[in-house]
């Protein structure tokens, strides 16, 4: 009966131990705070969109330095359209 209590004692013990921490391997996974980590998505979805808005303004800026080019190019006050 003390063994089977010393076993069971132990194995509490080796369970409580093992949930203290997520380990992979040799590594140890701490707890992460959700609100830093739902910022830093916030910040880098942020940059992304100001990214994608300079990019559409630049191909804009280039579509109407060709239409004027070509404006100029044939002499004609009609507008010009290049459709992308």
């Amino acid at each position: 009966m003390k063994v089977y209590k010393l076993c069971l004692g132990l194995t509490a013990a080796l369970t409580l131990a093992g949930c203290a921490g997520v380990h992979y391997g040799h590594m140890r996974m701490e707890p992460v705070d959700q609100r830093a980590m739902d910022a830093a998505s916030a910040q880098v979805r942020q940059a992304e969109r100001e990214e994608r808005a300079e990019a559409r303004k630049e191909r804009r800026e280039m579509l109407m330095d060709e239409a004027d080019a070509i404006r100029r190019a044939g002499g004609t006050q009609r507008p010009v359209y290049i459709i992308d």
